[in-house]
């Protein structure tokens, strides 16, 4: 996608962040979106690795605007990130009305068998935001690696938090896609082989509305029932990766951080 020529930022707007780190072009978020690009394709890049799915070759990111992020690689896997960032119009959820009272455990698989019904989900999961995982749901639900998985795409919505906050995330690998959506201070991962965005969309719309009443922190693991026949044993919480660098300094500490300016506009 080219960048189109304009001066306000609600135009569109195209850019480079080369390996070595220098830029060329203009973000539109004053540099805070160029210098969250290479952390969240190492993390990016990683979660296709643990999932069979091959290298990353794109991100793209709905929200208050629609981020476009392809990726190349050099042989000492250093990234070149060409993006284009432009607007979309505003997006209201609609409302969903939810009948009866149920508890969270069974509210999530819920929501996780409803996303099953869109094409191109194989498997899903919710990934708490103390990265554990809380169900799973799908073919690829013996995934060994699937906290962690959860763990790095938490840490990619946080970086771009604008972006996503309406919308979703969806990571293109050479062998197939991974989305991510919001829920709160959780995450929402699945694979997702062909499906529309507009159906992604829907889906996740409908499963905010229905866990937003709900305690996800309460589910102490992943429902036995959907882990296989033998139920898999506790494993401790996946740490946060860690941010490095001199534009992460303090970044691991939210009470001594300063709030950093958004990446995005929202009108």
């Amino acid at each position: 996608m080219s960048a189109e020529q304009g001066t306000g930022r609600d135009e569109a707007a195209g850019f480079v962040v080369r390996p070595d780190g220098s830029v060329v072009g203009d973000d539109g978020a004053d540099g805070a979106l160029a210098a969250a690009l290479p952390y969240t394709g190492r993390l990016a890049r990683r979660m296709g690795e643990l999932v069979d799915a091959g290298d990353l070759r794109l991100m793209e990111a709905f929200g208050t605007h629609r981020l476009l992020v392809g990726v190349t690689w050099t042989p000492a896997g250093e990234g070149t990130y060409r993006a284009a960032v432009t607007p979309v119009p505003a997006h209201t959820p609609p409302s969903v009305v939810v009948v009866g009272a149920v508890d969270t455990a069974a509210a999530i698989t819920h929501c996780l068998e409803r996303l099953s019904q869109v094409d191109g989900v194989t498997w899903s999961s919710v990934i708490s935001a103390g990265s554990r995982v809380l169900a799973a749901h799908g073919e690829r639900q013996e995934l060994d690696h699937l906290a962690e998985v959860g763990n790095r795409m938490l840490a990619i919505l946080r970086s771009l938090a604008d972006q996503h906050a309406t919308g979703f995330m969806r990571l293109r690998f050479e062998e197939g896609s991974l989305v991510g959506a919001a829920l709160g201070r959780h995450a929402l991962v699945a694979r997702a082989t062909s499906a529309a965005d507009e159906d992604l969309l829907a889906m996740i719309d409908e499963i905010r509305a229905v866990l937003a009443g709900h305690d996800l922190t309460t589910v102490a693991r992943e429902p036995a029932a959907q882990a296989g026949d033998q139920p898999e044993a506790q494993t401790a919480p996946v740490p946060p990766p860690a941010l490095v660098g001199a534009r992460f300094r303090g970044a691991g500490d939210p009470a001594g951080r300063k709030r950093r300016r958004p990446l995005f506009r929202t009108r």
